[in-house]
């Protein structure tokens, strides 16, 4: 029986991780253009919650009654010290696939404390499907992935 789970992390460090199993599972999908989208649905979802968050935020730290001058705007190099999101799919403990993301986009706030506990059954219900998928595409424009 194989042991699947899935890891989110900040700049190394756990923020999330799960176990699951998969029925039916078939090995061809591994090398599979459908790891890559589930790859990229999953992480496209994280980033979504992750924008909802700091927009609500961000609403909540504005003040539609101050006036906003020019020199009060704060400029900086937002990508001084990055801070980086991987996301990694694991079978057995052996790494299957990762997708990098900044989180510099978000404001520290947000990007420091997220919680990911309402995604988590959709996660783990989207890679188990695809694991489990019979029809993989295996080769694209004539390239053997």
């Amino acid at each position: 029986m194989k042991k699947f789970e899935f890891i989110l992390y900040i700049n190394g460090n756990i923020i999330c991780q799960r176990f699951f199993s998969v029925k039916k599972y078939n090995p061809k999908v591994i090398r599979s253009l459908e790891l890559v989208e589930c790859l990229n649905y999953v992480v496209s979802l994280i980033e979504n919650d992750l924008k909802l968050k700091s927009m609500d935020y961000l609403y909540s730290q504005y003040n539609q009654y101050k006036i906003q001058k020019t020199e009060d705007v704060v400029v900086e190099n937002i990508y001084e010290n990055e801070d980086v999101f991987d996301f990694e799919i694991r079978i057995d403990d052996k790494p299957i696939a990762t997708k990098r993301f900044s989180g510099n986009v978000y404001p520290q706030r947000v990007r420091y404390s997220v919680d990911i506990r309402r995604l988590i059954n959709k996660i783990i219900t989207d890679i188990q499907n695809m694991f489990s998928y019979e029809n993989i595409t295996v080769e694209y424009c004539g390239i053997t992935l």
